[in-house]
């Protein structure tokens, strides 16, 4: 199982699956055979994405919450720096993380 990254292409967002064991963008690591992007097209859409958001006084900030392993988008007011909005929520972030940590305690092995 992947985590989604938001990929633009021709100005429609789409989901771009990620393996497990990817490492952060910026570091060597073997190329996703699922993948149809490479990291170059990635991070040149999420730089797409943070200069738009500029443009509204507002900063993206991408980090990869490695308990429920999903990427966490949050969206900073430019003047302020304050959270404005976290993508997901933490408190739906705690929720995922509290019902693998359950899953684990019922079941010993994938199948």
């Amino acid at each position: 199982m992947g985590m989604g990254i938001p990929v633009i292409t021709s100005g429609i967002l789409r989901d771009h699956r990620v393996p497990k064991n990817e490492h952060l963008p910026g570091r060597s690591h073997a190329r996703n055979r699922e993948s149809t992007y490479n990291e170059d097209e990635i991070k040149r859409s999420l730089e797409i994405l943070q200069q738009t958001f500029y443009i509204f006084n507002r900063k993206l900030k991408f980090s990869i919450n490695r308990e429920i392993n999903r990427i966490v988008v949050k969206v900073i007011d430019g003047t302020t720096d304050k959270v404005i909005k976290e993508i997901p929520p933490d408190e739906i972030q705690r929720l995922v993380a509290r019902i693998k940590e359950t899953i684990g305690l019922l079941f010993d092995e994938k199948i």
